[in-house]
């Protein structure tokens, strides 16, 4: 049982070895820079031919290049550009605050009621408890179209609803 093993793994470092050689040859295999051409020998004494010269070629002019545009003899129309920029300072208008939830599904559930109504809503984090989701109606620019939003939207929601000022904030 012995032999057995030695020989077992005689073979397998063989092949180790033979893949080792067989991948550096292909590492190692023809060069990279194509075919050598191949000449017949020829007479003694004789000497090698002359490379022929390449065939002459014309250069022709290149055609001008034209900028890209509109084509010639059409005016171009200017496209206006709207940039809306974002509030210089915090601004308060009213808000409905519609209810505060403790999961996010909840919040989007009003949410998703509120979309429906075709009323402008959002959701945000209630700031005096990080833990809360807070479902807002607005912002809305008077404090009677907010309460108008509340009377038609009290009854349906049936619960009642407060109206507060919500501050628009201002990126950094």
């Amino acid at each position: 049982m012995n032999q057995k093993i030695w020989r077992g793994l005689a073979v397998g470092a063989g092949l180790i070895v033979l893949f080792v050689v067989l991948y550096y040859l292909s590492a190692l295999g023809p060069g990279k820079t194509g075919p050598s051409p191949v000449t017949a020998p020829g007479p003694p004494g004789a000497t090698a031919p002359a490379k022929p010269e390449p065939p002459a070629t014309a250069t022709l002019p290149a055609p001008p290049i034209e900028p890209a545009g509109p084509p010639k003899g059409v005016a171009p129309t200017p496209e206006p550009k709207v940039t809306v920029l974002p509030p210089l300072e915090a601004s308060q208008r009213y808000g409905i605050l519609a209810g505060s939830y403790k999961n996010y599904r909840d919040a989007e559930k009003m949410l998703a009621k509120l979309k429906k109504a075709g009323k402008p809503a959002f959701i945000q984090r209630d700031p005096r408890d990080l833990n809360l989701y807070q479902v807002w109606l607005g912002p809305f620019t008077s404090q009677s179209e907010a309460e108008d939003a509340a009377k038609s939207l009290g009854a349906a929601l049936k619960k009642p609803l407060k109206i507060e000022l919500i501050e628009n904030p201002v990126p950094k």
